[in-house]
């Protein structure tokens, strides 16, 4: 499988012949020749790319696809991550590459179990006998610095709602073409799956947060700092707004992340979220 950034003029799933795409000329079927090229190369009879293997013409392909993208990922006997903006192997362009600023390549890093780095020239990133990327220590280094994911996590990730904020942060700073997908590329990285509903905006992040809360209880992602949700001005609208430590109390847990500790501020901000979902389910 690959993982890329969406860029220009990307071939559709309409665009791609039945005979494939080896006769086709034109340079936007560059990624998708090179892709099936390094595929063969290490004797793989099929491969996957998101831009022309959906069908973005059935909402039914899109929901399913969106549901299944990181049971898909980390299921893949190898993904290619293409970053097309990295010319040479060094460090500082590995860190500055606009691929680790995409919301959905977040949880395609975490779900994939083998990865292979590619420069722009379709070059492997790292001089290494290594054939996962993931086992090169150098490279798990960067990957951490960049992500501010703990080697552990990218080592191998279970989707989980556990330390939800926590993850939410990994989320911060990266963007997406459409506002709703702030919230889908999450999906898998928490494990649970909810409506694809593009249109929605940003009411589809305060679904996913109130999923969270009702699964977890930890009423500490009401402490936010940013746009609130057109749903409900006590919800944050997206995760950059998880860019500060929450105020509330914390105790440390055995794996060293910080457990919330419910303060006086946030149980009757809780409260009140609640009391006003309540009022409003009864009228």
């Amino acid at each position: 499988m690959l993982s890329h950034r969406w860029e220009g003029d990307e071939p559709g799933f309409i665009d791609i012949p039945q005979e494939g795409v080896k006769t086709l000329s034109a340079s936007r079927f560059d990624k998708v020749r090179n892709l099936c090229r390094e595929a063969r190369s290490w004797k793989f009879h099929w491969t996957w790319i998101d831009t022309c293997c959906i069908d973005q013409r059935s909402s039914a392909e899109v929901q399913k696809s969106i549901s299944s993208m990181f049971s898909w990922y980390r299921g893949s006997a190898l993904t290619i991550i293409y970053l097309s903006d990295v010319v040479n192997s060094s460090d500082q362009a590995l860190l500055l590459s606009e691929w680790f600023q995409r919301g959905w390549t977040l949880q395609e890093l975490l779900a994939a179990k083998v990865i292979r780095l590619y420069k722009k020239d379709w070059t492997l990133f790292p001089q290494s006998t290594i054939f996962n990327h993931k086992k090169i220590p150098e490279i798990l280094v960067a990957l951490e610095t960049v992500t501010e994911i703990q080697k552990s996590y990218l080592k191998f990730y279970s989707p989980s709602v556990e330390h939800p904020r926590v993850k939410l942060r990994w989320a911060r700073n990266r963007v997406t073409k459409e506002k709703e997908d702030e919230a889908y590329c999450m999906m898998g990285i928490f494990g649970f799956t909810m409506p694809v509903n593009y249109g929605e905006g940003d009411q589809a992040f305060s679904r996913l947060l109130m999923e969270i809360m009702k699964r977890t209880g930890d009423a500490t992602l009401l402490d936010w700092i940013g746009q609130p949700s057109t749903l409900n001005s006590c919800l944050p609208s997206s995760p950059s707004c998880f860019s500060n430590d929450p105020f509330a109390i914390t105790e440390m847990c055995l794996d060293g992340l910080p457990r919330p500790v419910l303060s006086f501020a946030l149980a009757a901000k809780v409260v009140y979220v609640f009391k006003r979902a309540t009022r409003r389910a009864r009228e």
